[in-house]
C-alpha cells in the first residue's frame, strides 16, 4: 500500500521555508472551544502560516475570504471544529509537500475529508478517496471497526465512505470464505455493528469472483484433498486428511506448509517432511476456513 502523497510541484513547498526569503502573510489559529458554565474557553491547538495567494489558488473559499468583497481584514484567522494535524495536512497538500499517512487513523483521515469539503477542494477529496481505498486491514477486528466508521460518516461524505466500505468488502471476500460468513455475521450479534456486517456481506456478494487466499482457486476447495506437489505453497493452511491411512488417529489436525520439496514429493507441514500421497490418497486437505 502507498502511504505517501507525493507533492507534484516540489518548488512550491519552498515558500514554506523561512530560509527561502518569502515571508508569510496569514496565520491560521486552530482553536478548540469548550464551555464551562456561561464562560466560553478557547484553546489554541496550534498555528499554520502561509501565503494568502497560495491558499486562494487552491480553494475558492480561501479566495473569497482573502480577496472577495467581504474579505478578512485581519491576518490572524481562527479556525474551529478541526484539529491542528488535519489542517496541517491540508496545508501540506496545498503547498505540494509530501504527506505520510502511515499511522493516521481513519477518524483522523475523516478530519481531512471534512476540510476538503469545507474549503471546496476536489483534488484533496480525490486524494482522500484514494487513501481510503488503500487503508490497511490486518484482521477481522480492523475490518469491522473501519467499516463501522465508514457507515457512520456515510451520510456526510458518501463518496469517500463508499470507497472505504468497498475496500473492506474486498478484504472480507478474500479472507472469509462463503462457508464461514454466516458464522461471521452471527458472531457480531449484539455488538451494535450488525447493520455494518450485513452491508459488507451484500457488497462482497456482488463483487467479481477472486481466487481464494489459501487454495488459490476461484471456487474455494476448502476441505478437499490437495493433489499435486505444485499445489503446495509456503504458508498454505492445511489439515491432515482423515481418509488417508498415513495419519492413523491424527487425521483432521491443522498444519501450515513450511517448505516444499518437489524432488522428493514431500512437504514440511507438521515438523517434518511428509509425502503428499499415501496409497493413492492425498495426505492433506485444504483448510481455507
Amino acid at each position: 500500500m502507498e502511504t505517501i502523497t507525493k507533492g507534484k510541484f516540489a518548488r512550491l513547498s519552498l515558500l514554506q521555508d523561512p530560509a527561502y526569503g518569502v515571508p508569510s502573510d496569514v496565520t491560521f489559529q486552530i482553536i478548540r472551544v469548550t464551555n464551562e458554565g456561561t464562560a466560553e474557553i478557547r484553546e489554541v491547538l496550534g498555528e499554520v502560516t502561509g501565503l494568502k495567494l497560495v491558499f486562494a489558488a487552491a480553494s475558492s473559499v480561501f479566495r473569497d475570504e482573502f480577496f472577495g468583497g467581504l474579505k478578512e481584514t485581519t491576518d490572524v484567522i481562527p479556525v474551529k471544529e478541526t484539529t491542528y494535524e488535519a489542517f496541517e495536512k491540508m496545508m501540506f497538500f496545498i503547498y505540494s509537500k509530501d504527506i505520510d499517512w502511515s499511522g493516521v487513523t481513519v477518524p483522523e483521515m475523516y478530519d481531512v475529508v471534512n476540510l476538503a469539503e469545507k474549503y471546496i477542494m476536489p483534488e484533496l477529496m480525490d486524494e482522500m478517496t484514494r487513501q481510503m481505498e488503500n487503508v490497511p486491514l490486518a484482521n477481522n477486528d480492523d475490518l469491522l471497526n473501519i467499516a463501522h466508521t465508514a457507515t457512520q460518516f456515510h451520510h456526510l461524505f458518501p463518496d469517500v465512505s463508499s470507497a472505504l466500505l468497498l475496500s473492506c468488502a474486498k478484504f472480507l471476500q478474500k479472507t472469509i470464505p462463503p462457508s464461514a460468513r454466516l458464522q461471521f455475521a452471527i458472531d457480531q450479534s449484539s455488538t451494535g455493528k450488525e447493520a455494518t456486517v450485513l452491508q459488507l456481506l451484500s457488497l462482497a456478494k456482488d463483487l467479481p469472483a477472486v481466487e481464494c487466499y489459501n487454495c488459490g482457486n476461484v471456487e474455494c476447495m476448502d476441505g478437499q484433498g490437495v493433489v499435486g506437489i505444485d499445489k503446495f505453497t509456503v504458508g498454505m493452511k492445511l489439515r491432515v486428511n482423515k481418509s488417508c491411512g498415513m495419519w492413523d488417529v491424527n487425521g483432521g489436525r491443522h498444519a501450515t506448509v513450511k517448505s516444499v520439496d518437489k524432488d522428493n514429493n514431500t512437504v514440511d507441514a507438521r515438523g517434518g517432511p511428509y509425502y503428499i500421497v499415501y496409497q493413492n490418497i492425498p495426505a492433506f486437505c485444504y483448510c481455507c476456513s
